[in-house]
C-alpha cells in the first residue's frame, strides 16, 4: 500500500497549525494528496443573556453574531493549512464539515490511506469523537501527533511495538510505507516469555519481513521487570530518540465501541511523540 490519499483534521489552534505542517511534510515525502477538513462547531458556550433575547431584531443579531464566530474559525483554519501548503508541490484541497454532519467526516476519512488527529481530544475532530471512534468507524489508520510534540524528525526512527498478535500484524500493513522510508525501525518486545506467540526467536520474523522490504531494522527484546509495558515502549522512545511509535490498538473489551487497551491508552496519556494506530 503507497500512502495516496492522506487526511488531517484541523483547528485554528497553534497545534492545529503544527498538525498541518506535519502532514504537508508526509504528503511531499509520499507523492500524496492531501485533504484537510475542519469540524466547525455546532454549538456556542452562549452568555447567560443570549438565553432571554427577545424580538426579531436582537434574535437576529445573536444569530449573526455566532455565524461570524463560524467563518473566523473557518478561516482561521484555512489560513493554517494555507501557510503549510503554500510553497509545498503537493495536491491538496480544504473541506469545511460541520459537527452536525459527522458522518461526512467519516466518509472523507474513509476515503484516505492514514488520518492525521491531535491528541487530547477533540484534535480537530468533531466534538464528542476521539481517534477510538475514527478508527473503529472507517478502519483508516490513525496517525495521533500529541500537543506536547516538539518540531523534529518525521517517521525517521520508528519504533514498532511488537507482541505477535493479529492487530500488530495489520499495524505493519498499514504503516508500511513509513516503515520503508524510515532510517531505523527498532522492534520491540516486551516480556516475550510470558506470550506464546512469539516463538524461539521473538521479533525476529517481521524483522526478516521488514528487511526483504528493505528496511533497517534491529529487534530489542525487554524484560519490563514489574513496570507497566507502556512506561518500557515510552521509555525506550524515549532514550534513543524514537520519533514515531506503530503500534496495534488491542482491547479484551466485549463491547465493540472500546478499541484502545491499556497499553494503547496510557501511551496516549504520556508519550510526547506521535503514535500511529491500527486495527
Amino acid at each position: 500500500m503507497a500512502l495516496k490519499n492522506i487526511v488531517v483534521f484541523l483547528d485554528p489552534s497553534r497545534t492545529g497549525a503544527t498538525r498541518a505542517r506535519y502532514a504537508v511534510e508526509l504528503a511531499l515525502r509520499h507523492g500524496s494528496h492531501l485533504i484537510g477538513i475542519f469540524a466547525v462547531p455546532s454549538g456556542w458556550q452562549i452568555d447567560p443573556a443570549d438565553s432571554y433575547v427577545r424580538g426579531r431584531e436582537a434574535i437576529r443579531r445573536l444569530i449573526e453574531r455566532h455565524k461570524a464566530k463560524e467563518i473566523a474559525m473557518s478561516e482561521a483554519a484555512s489560513k493554517n493549512f494555507s501557510i503549510a501548503t503554500k510553497r509545498a508541490d503537493i495536491s491538496f484541497e480544504f473541506r469545511i464539515v460541520r459537527e452536525i454532519d459527522a458522518d461526512d467526516a467519516k466518509l472523507h476519512s474513509l476515503h484516505a490511506d492514514l488520518v492525521i488527529t491531535g491528541h487530547p481530544p477533540p484534535g480537530g475532530l468533531p466534538s464528542g469523537w476521539s481517534a477510538e471512534t475514527l478508527l473503529l468507524a472507517t478502519g483508516v489508520p490513525i496517525l495521533i501527533l500529541p500537543d506536547g510534540w516538539k518540531a523534529g524528525t518525521i517517521a525517521e526512527r520508528v519504533l514498532l511495538a511488537w507482541n505477535a498478535s493479529r492487530q500488530a500484524r495489520r499495524a505493519i500493513s498499514d504503516s508500511l510505507p513509513l516503515l520503508t522510508a524510515a532510517q531505523l525501525i527498532s522492534v520491540v518486545v516486551v516480556d516475550s516469555a510470558k506470550n506464546p506467540l512469539h516463538g524461539e526467536e521473538p521479533g525476529a520474523d517481521v524483522a526478516v519481513y521488514l528487511s526483504r522490504h528493505g528496511a533497517n531494522v534491529t529487534v530489542e527484546q525487554i524484560d519490563s521487570n514489574g513496570s507497566s509495558i507502556a512506561d518500557v515502549i515510552s521509555n525506550y522512545a524515549d532514550r534513543n530518540n524514537m520519533d514515531l511509535i506503530v503500534l496495534g490498538a488491542y482491547s479484551h473489551a466485549r463491547s465493540r465501541e472500546i478499541v484502545f487497551g491499556g497499553v494503547t491508552r496510557s501511551l496516549l496519556k504520556s508519550v510526547t511523540i506521535p503514535i500511529l494506530i491500527s486495527h
